[in-house]
């Protein structure tokens, strides 16, 4: 049946109207008319799959990549400038939908690199190996994702020559990441296979390669355990951002895009005022902290999981910070108002949790950094009677996906 777009969903589908019920068709652009099958009713919206494009929007791409089934790029389709505004109305419609808050959102900032900008990817294996098939556990055969840096689909298909030859069993993940045309690569198993075969084929295609081996019996998703042996070349990959020397680990948390990481980074540099007292909350690996403590009088990086503290601690040590100090604990209990006057806060996807937003009422001003749109418009609706928004905005951390980075800025009310 024919359909009109009008809209997009939360997820970049484009949205429909039939019989006065909303229709979701994912792989359609706002302005097309297309030809659809219904695929599942729900009491307030119908799901469709798109069957042909009758009327294509001028916004209407022709994807480079050869995998549909993959479904991890929902906007490759999308022309991308098109793709900026998506992201600014979605952020945009979630605040309005979820906290009640209606605010200038400002246009997207645009990712240097619409293709080949991630550092890091993990596939998964069986006799196949690639990505797992939007809702399900079948594995999508993939040869080279656009995404990626480069040099990840090169060890990508070492590996596929090496699973074809020797034909292992007890695979379950390749995670891959690569920096500076330095290369990490873990092979995740259930148990202990030789990698001798592969682990030569990485020497010959890199200069600088690290492998390493991970057992992992677990039957949920977690992919990389701490039961890692290290097998051959470099340990962790060294780099720097803003003059900061840091290391990155394979199991490290560090952004995935580089060029929008230091966007964002020197977005909330600017929103810190000289010689502020700044904590960063859930501080990670500490790169943010070490930034703020450029500008700030001194700062506080607050982080409960052990790994990332230590490596904080170890980043402070090599670039010889003297006005940061790294606390490794909970933030609802290391953390109190008196510590600052600026607070930055860069939660995991799932937000900070009421607890944590109303712990914060009172600190005069707030940066709050965010992966989720939801999750963070959760976390606002908690504080906005609070504090007056001054400033929300989008970065495009993954292009050709519908996921959007978002800084926002906070200041306390007056006479509150």
């Amino acid at each position: 049946m024919k359909v009109s777009i009008f809209d997009y969903g939360m997820f970049g589908e484009g949205v429909a109207r039939l019989n006065n019920k909303i229709v979701l068709v994912p792989g359609a652009l706002m302005g097309e008319q297309v030809d659809v099958d219904i695929t599942k009713e729900h009491p307030n919206y119908t799901q469709a799959k798109l069957n042909s494009v009758i009327l294509p929007s001028p916004m209407r791409m022709n994807t480079p990549c050869g995998y549909s089934e993959c479904g991890g790029c929902e906007l490759m389709h999308m022309a991308y400038s098109e793709q900026l505004k998506f992201k600014q109305l979605l952020v945009s419609k979630t605040l309005k939908k979820v906290a009640k808050i209606d605010v200038l959102v400002s246009p997207t900032i645009a990712a240097e690199n619409q293709f080949n900008y991630r550092n890091k990817a993990s596939f998964a294996c069986n006799s196949l190996i690639g990505f797992y098939k939007k809702g399900s556990n079948k594995i999508v055969p993939i040869a080279e994702c656009k995404l990626v840096d480069n040099n990840i689909n090169l060890a990508l298909n070492l590996f596929n020559d090496f699973i074809k030859q020797y034909a292992p069993a007890g695979i379950k993940n390749l995670v891959v990441r690569s920096i500076d045309n330095q290369v990490l690569v873990a092979v995740v198993c259930v148990k202990h296979i030789p990698l001798a075969p592969y682990i030569q084929l990485l020497k010959n295609a890199f200069k600088k390669v690290g492998v390493y081996l991970v057992i992992n019996t677990r039957k949920d998703s977690v992919v990389l355990t701490n039961n890692l042996t290290h097998l051959y070349g470099i340990k962790q990959i060294e780099t720097e951002s803003f003059g900061i020397k840091y290391s990155v680990g394979i199991n490290s948390f560090h952004q995935t895009n580089l060029d929008i990481q230091n966007k964002l980074y020197t977005h909330v540099l600017s929103l810190i005022k000289p010689n502020s007292r700044v904590v960063n909350g859930f501080s990670g690996v500490g790169l943010l902290s070490a930034l703020a403590a450029q500008k700030a009088s001194e700062v506080v990086g607050i982080e409960i999981e052990k790994s990332a503290h230590n490596e904080a601690e170890n980043l402070k040590k090599a670039n010889k910070i003297q006005n940061l100090t790294n606390i490794c604990g909970d933030f609802l209990v290391k953390f109190n108002q008196s510590m600052c006057d600026t607070l930055i806060l860069d939660p995991a996807k799932h937000g900070c949790g009421k607890q944590v937003m109303q712990k914060v009422i009172g600190v005069k001003n707030l940066i709050y950094v965010s992966c989720s749109p939801i999750s963070m418009s959760k976390d606002l609706r908690e504080i906005e009677k609070y504090y007056i928004i001054e400033d929300v905005q989008p970065f495009d951390m993954f292009p050709n996906t519908t996921s959007v980075e978002t800084v926002v800025k906070l200041k306390l009310k007056e006479n509150l």
